[in-house]
């Protein structure tokens, strides 16, 4: 059955109002909730209730603040983890399917090949911990699920790389990006489009790997978006955050059932306009 009725828990997000806006400009049902309208907290039974007649829920709900997280678990563990869990069991006691969004950091970042959905996790730091807590947690919900391993997200609502990069060239300061960590910078209009065509599937695999393809270096992207600017490479050693980033997180978005995202760079290019509001 192609589904009708979506729930986005976490509307306001990045993700998730692009995903709200995907969703209603394709003319399907949405509701959306954020913190003010759905309590975590609350009984499964209460949560399962307010899903009820829907045919797929959402969870863009995230703490993804990186560096506080290692100082913060117990809060990180118990959006990422619990949160997620709790939702995906209230998802599937309405009979509704869970599509939940994961990320690159649950593996180490040491190897020199893409990783696979087969690939055992390794979370290196607090916040990849606590994502990969709420990907065991949706597993064992015994809701019908698909987890969505997305990375380096941008997209035209909330703080991103390339509205940062752009506020500092408006203000004439010098640019210095790491140029040894790899990945791919995943617009959140794209991530939407695969959230929305696997829901299509009458059964979708339990893991995706849902990034652009190719692969870049933060010092790669932003020379992307600042064109002429000049930008500096340098090492991660010369900038200390209290979480360790991983050096390689390129993950293989190869896939038999939709078609992969292209090219970051033939991406951005697109996105650009609308991410930065250039008119």
């Amino acid at each position: 059955m192609v589904p009708v009725r979506f729930v986005v828990v976490g509307r306001r997000g990045m993700f998730g109002s692009e995903m709200t806006h995907l969703l209603r400009s394709k003319g399907y049902e949405v509701i959306g909730f954020d913190r003010d309208s759905l309590n975590l907290d609350d009984s499964l039974e209460e949560i399962s209730r307010k899903f009820l007649g829907f045919d797929v829920v959402i969870n863009a709900v995230a703490y993804t603040a990186v560096d506080k997280a290692e100082s913060e678990p117990e809060i990180a563990n118990r959006i990422n983890g619990e949160y997620a869990g709790k939702l995906a069991e209230a998802t599937g006691m309405a009979s509704a399917r869970f599509m939940h969004i994961s990320t690159d950091y649950v593996f180490d970042g040491n190897s020199v090949t893409p990783y696979t959905t087969n690939d055992s996790p390794n979370p290196q730091g607090a916040y990849g911990r606590s994502k990969l807590l709420g990907e065991e947690l949706v597993r064992s919900s015994g809701a019908d699920f698909t987890i969505f391993r997305t990375a380096w997200l941008y997209g035209a609502n909330g703080r991103c790389f390339p509205k940062a990069m752009q506020e500092r060239v408006a203000n004439n300061e010098s640019l210095r990006v790491v140029n040894d960590q790899l990945g791919q910078p995943t617009w959140t209009k794209d991530l939407a489009m695969q959230v929305l065509e696997f829901s299509k599937l009458s059964r979708s695999p339990e893991i995706v790997h849902a990034v652009s393809s190719g692969k870049a270096s933060w010092f790669d992207f932003a020379k992307e978006i600042v064109g002429d600017y000049e930008v500096a490479p340098v090492s991660s050693l010369e900038f200390v955050t209290a979480a360790r980033r991983p050096k390689f997180s390129v993950l293989d978005n190869s896939s038999e059932f939709v078609e992969p995202i292209g090219d970051w760079g033939e991406r951005w290019k697109i996105a650009k306009a609308e991410v930065l509001k250039i008119s």
